[in-house]
């Protein structure tokens, strides 16, 4: 019995690692994402919940055409383009 549940939460454990690396992400997130979050943020000048609906809804556009990439990519992408138009 005692087996049985370790190997059950080994497969939970593994299965929950396999998505978050499918999505590109961790479950906790990265340092890095956050601060790239938190400047995509200041570089918007929006109040942050409008903020980030706004990098939600560039990060899933640039899903659909640059698929698989980190999620750092996206946040960097989204930089680059904020600092280009201005």
């Amino acid at each position: 019995m005692d087996l049985t549940l370790i190997i059950l939460a080994a497969v939970i454990v593994l299965v929950v690692l396999y998505y978050f690396r499918r999505k590109g992400g961790s479950p906790l997130g990265s340092g890095k994402s956050r601060s790239l979050r938190q400047e995509a943020r200041r570089q918007l000048k929006l109040p942050p919940d409008q903020a980030d609906q706004t990098i939600d809804r560039h990060i899933e556009r640039l899903k659909e055409r640059y698929p698989k990439r980190s999620e750092e990519w996206y946040l960097e992408k989204i930089i680059y383009d904020l600092e280009r138009d201005r």
